[in-house]
């Protein structure tokens, strides 16, 4: 990490104009701008990301936070995991003989009067 920190000082104090390495993927760029310290040959700010994420030791060690998207997400599975919902093949959940998609929209109508669980077709 030495090593890094060391290249991304080189190039924050080299004057506009100067060749520097990139601290996170090493390619070599021209300064361009006076508080330009990592190249742009990634899209974005990856290298800059990279950087910051590998030297922040909160960053790097993260294992409390959760995004509110993946909490969200986790909390979904955990649900229809837990509860014992019938289900199609194709993953659909059956309520009222009526299968919905992820997105709680109804697909197709089931015969919930047939005997399914000889055919196959719930999945507990």
């Amino acid at each position: 990490m030495a090593k890094i920190k060391e290249l991304y000082e080189n190039a924050k104090s080299a004057k506009v104009g100067t060749a520097c390495k990139c601290p996170s993927c090493g390619t070599e760029f021209v300064k361009t701008n006076y508080q330009q310290a990592f190249c742009k040959s990634k899209k974005g700010t990856i290298c800059k990301d990279k950087y910051w994420n590998t030297v922040t030791p909160e960053k790097r060690n993260n294992t409390t936070r959760i995004s509110p998207a993946n909490a969200s997400w986790m909390a979904m599975n955990e649900t229809q995991r837990s509860s014992r919902v019938r289900r199609t093949n194709e993953g659909y959940i059956v309520r009222n003989g009526v299968a919905y998609d992820e997105f709680d929209e109804p697909v197709y109508n089931v015969d919930i009067n047939e005997d399914a669980y000889e055919h196959g077709q719930w999945n507990d």
